[in-house]
């Protein structure tokens, strides 16, 4: 209990200096001044007596450092002074400092953009109400060339089918990224479009911001309509207020606008934000699509909500039941390979999409921190071989090693405080 009571004494001295500095001052003075009417009486000059009681007393600042390390922590009240002293050296070696900071600078900057980018296709929830219940539905089919049927892709018979048949979704439909040539909105230019289903709006669950989504039927009729991501209406559209029924052209062809989506809205979910979707049309699966030549056709993808209660497993099973149904559509060679159906809650499959840009992305991380850390250990180094002279002068005339050490830490606090904030800065 004496040596807590001693510690809680010491931090609040600690911020009591100012005070306990004026009162040693004033106790030193007395001391000196008891000592020199001694040595008066003595017979002394005054001259005599003062230079006489300060020998006798020993040196002024020597007690005064012994006493302020008796009364607080050793060390601590000199950071101030510590702190003074090594921004007055930084400030001469101008050369080093910008260099370090600059190196700091770089690496924590690079390091925050590479994590902000994996946090977000990790750490953030899905920016959907109850995300959990959003399934991504497919079939994944073995023992073919099919690049893109590894990923739980569907055909437009099983859009079809699934969306008629299945009873596990409260809403269901159907997607597609494509590559669209956009104009009448200034130069032309290719933008990356999302086809997709009535019933997707109302699944994912998000009001626009201004509009309306396109509806199932207006899909099913094929209606040249489009909705805007809130980037494109902005940038393209420069953010006009009366943008809703206005003609944009699509390969030369009249979309009305119908409504713009909020600024935080993305589907396709791709990791990275790498061809992030610009606006979107409805599906409109045309009756070729649903031929025995293209029926085998794994180019779309499906989301779902489930209703409440089912789970992804029932889902899957309930699929299973329609996908039997829908095989006698697919041409007679399909026979030979072996057709899975899936159901993936969305966010498994967005971060399985996005584990080898993820993997990527750390060892950039590893990589740009060792190199930041490397080159800023070579320039301290060689500061630290160019100082050795005066170190070795100032533990000649009685620097404690403790001192030196501090303040080399605080020089590298200042230069990592300052590159921190600079990195940051441009991220």
């Amino acid at each position: 209990m004496k040596h807590l009571r001693r510690i809680f004494l010491k931090f609040y001295l600690l911020f009591a200096n100012s005070k306990m500095e004026a009162e040693l001052a004033r106790e030193i003075g007395a001391h000196l001044a008891l000592l020199e009417d001694e040595y008066l009486r003595r017979g002394m000059t005054p001259e005599d007596a003062r230079r006489a009681a300060r020998v006798a007393y020993g040196g002024v600042e020597q007690a005064k450092e012994q006493h302020r390390d008796e009364r607080t922590f050793q060390g601590l009240s000199q950071i101030p002074q510590d702190v003074r002293y090594t921004l007055r050296q930084l400030r001469k070696s101008p050369g080093f400092t910008v260099t370090a900071i600059l190196t700091l600078a770089l690496g924590i900057g690079a390091t925050t953009a590479i994590f902000s980018i994996v946090e977000g296709v990790l750490l953030r929830p899905l920016p959907f109400p109850d995300p959990d219940r959003l399934v991504i539905l497919g079939d994944v089919l073995e023992g073919s060339h099919c690049s893109s049927c590894a990923q739980s892709s569907v055909t437009a018979p099983d859009i079809r089918n699934y969306m008629r048949d299945t009873e596990s979704f409260s809403h269901l439909g159907g997607y597609r990224q494509r590559l669209f040539e956009l104009s009448g909105t200034g130069e032309p230019a290719a933008v990356n479009a999302t086809r997709m289903s009535g019933e997707v709006f109302a699944a994912l669950g998000v009001p626009p911001l201004l509009g309306r989504t396109f509806t199932q039927k207006e899909d099913e009729e094929g209606q040249q309509v489009a909705v805007l991501s809130y980037g494109m209406w902005r940038s393209r559209l420069h953010g006009d207020a009366n943008v809703l029924g206005r003609k944009i052209l699509l390969y030369r062809k009249p979309y009305t606008v119908i409504g713009v989506m909020p600024r935080d809205f993305e589907f396709p979910l791709n990791p990275g934000n790498v061809n992030q979707s610009e606006l979107w049309l409805p599906l409109s699966l045309q009756p070729e699509e649903f031929t025995a030549g293209s029926a085998a056709s794994w180019s779309s993808r499906m989301v779902g909500r489930l209703r409440p209660g089912v789970t992804a497993g029932q889902a899957k099973s309930d699929a299973e039941r329609v996908a039997q149904e829908t095989m006698r559509d697919y041409p007679a060679y399909m026979s030979s390979f072996r057709i899975h159906t899936v159901a993936t809650p969305l966010r498994e499959d967005t971060v399985g999409q996005a584990r080898p840009l993820v993997r990527t992305l750390l060892l950039a991380v590893i990589v740009v921190l060792l190199t930041a850390c490397a080159n800023l250990a070579g320039l301290l180094l060689v500061r630290a071989i160019r100082r050795r002279r005066e170190i070795a002068v100032r533990l000649a005339l009685g620097a404690r090693a403790g001192t030196l050490l501090r303040q080399a830490i605080l020089e590298s606090m200042v230069l990592s405080i300052a590159g921190g904030a600079i990195g940051l800065r441009w991220v």
